[in-house]
């Protein structure tokens, strides 16, 4: 089974991890796997859901962020940059400074709540592939993975033109 690259986005991730908790949630809706199975999946679903609704936290914080404070930031340099060449002063040392002084250390601190999130969420995996393939087996937990493009920096998902790996070969 292929896992995603480390470097993968956390929305990625998040993907990745909703994949294969949805898989995981049909087996224990619809396979004929027999009732003391059933009851360690059904504490895997609650687990794993967990450290999803965690990454998800992050990935909102990061992704609010960067969509919103982060932009403001970067249209100013823009701008700065423009009038700078329209001789209009030195506003972009300024906008760039506020940048660096405001927006830097928020982005770092968001960034590093989101690489523990993620990292939580391949250990919690990793825990998770063990405690199944002891109760089930191993082939069972490698077809709780989705198949990945082949730079497993995404989900393959050939079914959805939206989908940033739609259609594509890597």
């Amino acid at each position: 089974m292929d896992k995603l690259t480390r470097g993968a986005s956390g929305l990625r991730h998040l993907r990745w991890a909703r994949e294969i908790y949805a898989t995981l949630a049909a087996h224990v809706e619809h396979s004929g796997l027999d009732a003391e199975p059933k009851k360690a999946l059904r504490k895997e679903l609650g687990r794993l859901d967990n450290c999803i609704q965690e990454l998800s936290g992050a990935v909102k914080a990061y992704r609010d962020f960067l969509e919103r404070e982060r932009v403001r930031y970067r249209g100013a340099i823009r701008a700065a940059t423009f009038e700078q060449r329209a001789s209009k002063g030195d506003r972009l040392g300024e906008a760039t400074a506020a940048m660096e002084r405001e927006s830097l250390p928020r982005q770092r601190t968001l960034k590093a709540a989101l690489e523990l999130a993620i990292a939580e969420l391949r250990a919690h995996l990793s825990e998770m592939d063990t405690r199944i393939a002891g109760v089930v087996s191993e082939a069972f937990v490698d077809n709780l993975y989705p198949p990945l493009t082949k730079d497993r920096s995404r989900v393959a998902d050939v079914g959805d033109d939206d989908d940033d790996a739609a259609g594509r070969d890597d």
